[in-house]
């Protein structure tokens, strides 16, 4: 550690489940940290649905 940076919550794991906790913890104004392996998820899916985004798109 030691680069002088907290956190409130720390997700682990940046599917769904753990974007979806990140966003309403960041609009809640929480300082949140992602810690994922970075790898795609959706490669195999032809479509995408219950995109995160912004409030009213």
């Amino acid at each position: 550690m030691g680069n002088g940076q907290a956190y409130d919550v720390v997700v682990v794991g940046g599917g769904t489940a753990g974007l979806s906790a990140a966003l309403v913890l960041g609009r809640s104004r929480r300082r949140v940290l992602v810690v994922d392996a970075g790898e795609p998820r959706n490669a195999p899916a032809a479509h995408m649905q219950g995109y995160l985004s912004r409030d009213g798109m």
